[in-house]
């Protein structure tokens, strides 16, 4: 498949290239800064933009059979970068004809907010409050798009090897609070042609 990945510097992004290369697919990373994925091997193409621009965003979907948004910030700073991006992304997606898109979003987002632990709670409230918000407006503008959308929620993403053995389900209780970006590009791209979790938002927890 042709797909294209929005956030393909950060740790997840870096993850879904590496994965979906290696599983075949030619993949289109947009990124602002072409020298973080200079290794770019057989199947890449580096497209260099800015996710606010939407033209550029649409150049980067022009042909592709499906869409990864991996968008994150790097700190704790108010931003909506989250759903500015996407909602550039699922306007350049319809112009295009493009449907099947997804999102990496985070668990205790939306309707997953009452699977969190009481600590985890207050971890969101008091330190990731406009995080939060960005997810949670990103999610709505996802659920409202039309398109074929999934949204993955991780349970805490940390930086370890793909394991392939993890929990996936609709506000299901996390069993530990980490899962890895691995484990998360695992997912993705096990559903890429999959229709299973089309219009559903998941928890993945290990």
């Amino acid at each position: 498949m042709k797909v294209a990945i929005f956030g393909a510097t950060g740790g997840t992004g870096i993850e879904l290239v590496k994965q979906a290369l290696e599983r075949g697919h030619s993949v289109t990373a947009f990124v602002r800064n072409p020298a973080q994925l200079a290794d770019k091997g057989d199947g890449l193409t580096v497209m260099t933009g800015d996710i606010h621009d939407v033209a550029s965003v649409e150049r980067c979907i022009q042909g592709q059979d499906a869409v990864l948004c991996a968008l994150g910030a790097r700190d704790l700073k108010k931003t909506m970068i989250r759903t500015d991006g996407t909602v550039n992304i699922i306007s350049a997606m319809k112009q295009n004809n493009v449907k099947r898109l997804f999102v990496v979003s985070a668990m205790g987002v939306g309707d997953s907010w009452d699977s969190l632990s009481m600590i985890n709670k207050l971890f969101f409230a008091l330190l990731l409050k406009s995080t939060r918000e960005d997810h949670e407006a990103q999610e709505a503008a996802v659920k409202d798009s039309g398109l074929d959308w999934t949204i993955i929620r991780p349970s805490g993403l940390v930086d370890k090897p793909r394991t392939g053995v993890y929990s996936v389900g609709e506000n299901i209780r996390a069993k530990t609070s980490q899962i890895s970006r691995a484990d998360v590009a695992d997912l993705i791209l096990n559903n890429l042609e999959a229709q299973a979790l089309v219009h559903k938002a998941v928890t993945i927890t290990n």
